[in-house]
């Protein structure tokens, strides 16, 4: 689902490219991500890998892992329908938000909001 009819889903997040992770906030069963004015809510929790790393939610290191993102500049960004949302950052690490039907526990898994007329939903 989006607001963009005209545009692809695969492209929603090329606007947090280049801007840097301004905030990580942990809301009871879900997490926001904030790239300046752009937020993304992730339903189902990502899962951040870094160096020879890669950690979920509940494993000792993950928070501090996708707090340690703030201030890193988003190399590139992708969603691919059914699969994936993946965020790549300058720092090498990478985050990723599954789109895979079995994943889903609720009707959406991840929100993107890039002003008030671009809102996007998988």
């Amino acid at each position: 689902m989006q607001q963009e009819p005209n545009r692809s889903s695969e492209r929603a997040l090329e606007p947090i490219i280049g801007r840097e992770l301004s905030a990580v906030v942990f809301v009871r069963d879900y997490i926001q991500l904030q790239f300046e004015d752009a937020g993304l809510s992730a339903l189902i929790l990502p899962v951040i890998k870094f160096g020879q790393k890669t950690l979920a939610f509940g494993q000792p290191g993950y928070r501090d892992a996708l707090c340690e993102r703030i201030g890193q500049a988003v190399r590139s960004a992708s969603v691919k329908e059914n699969e994936g949302i993946l965020i790549d950052f300058e720092d090498g690490s990478t985050l990723s938000i599954s789109l895979q039907p079995d994943d889903y526990s609720g009707p959406e898994a991840a929100i993107f909001n890039n002003g008030p007329e671009e809102t996007w939903v998988w």
